[in-house]
């Protein structure tokens, strides 16, 4: 039992530090950079994981399912991704490394190399059960790598509409949050904000799914003052 725990620690630091040098900007290719992502959804815990192979056999389809609960060795993780999802390094993709199926594959396309993890991102958001009760810096680095995907990544880009549901789920979730007095101020304040940008933003696709309203409502309960100016 000591043996395995060993085991996992291990594998979360040498994910933690693949992470990091993926965010500071080394090369490295598509299906690389894919083979990291299956290890990630694997040690998070994610269900239902699956690798297929594409029609040509140059690159593989990833399938993840829902996030139940997450463990203290990969709190360090979750804390890294901020920087992978908000780092400026560019890397050429297949359409099946961002999800997309039934897509020629042959076409690369430039994007940040932070876009692999965006749906895996927005799921945990959506789908991890004790969401609130996570550790406080575990909790912030999640919800500002939530703000920082609304800012850098275009949803109604075709490379990102397939994953409009699973914003318009994410934000909801967040909208939760703002009524749990047991986080802090400020969390619930990121909270607020991301629901807001989100909307102003992408309001043509979330329209009155996250009723822009009801923010104001909710933030007025939880007694959350909006400054106008410290939303971008």
């Amino acid at each position: 039992m000591k043996i395995q725990c060993i085991d996992i620690s291990l594998q979360g630091s040498v994910l933690h530090l693949s992470l990091q040098m993926l965010s500071d900007g080394i090369e490295i290719d598509s299906f690389y950079l894919m083979k990291l992502k299956v290890q990630f959804v694997r040690f998070m815990g994610f269900s239902n994981v699956s690798v297929m192979p594409t029609p040509n056999h140059q690159s593989f389809y990833l399938k993840f399912g829902d996030i139940g609960e997450i463990f203290e060795m990969s709190f360090s993780c979750i804390e890294q991704l901020v920087h992978v999802v908000d780092s400026p390094h560019v890397i050429g993709l297949p359409h099946s490394a961002l999800g997309i199926v039934n897509e020629h594959d042959a076409k690369t396309n430039i994007v940040l190399v932070g876009s692999v993890f965006v749906d895996a991102t927005l799921c945990m958001v959506c789908t991890l059960r004790d969401f609130p009760s996570l550790p406080v810096l575990t909790l912030k680095s999640l919800l500002e790598s939530l703000y920082i995907i609304i800012q850098k990544y275009d949803f109604e880009d075709s490379l990102f509409r397939h994953l409009q549901p699973l914003l318009r789920k994410a934000i909801l979730r967040i909208m939760g949050l703002l009524s749990k007095t047991a986080i802090s101020y400020e969390l619930r304040l990121l909270s607020l904000t991301i629901a807001q940008t989100t909307i102003r933003r992408f309001y043509t696709f979330l329209g009155s799914s996250v009723p822009y309203v009801s923010i104001y409502r909710m933030a007025s309960e939880t007694q959350v003052i909006l400054v106008s100016s410290s939303i971008s």
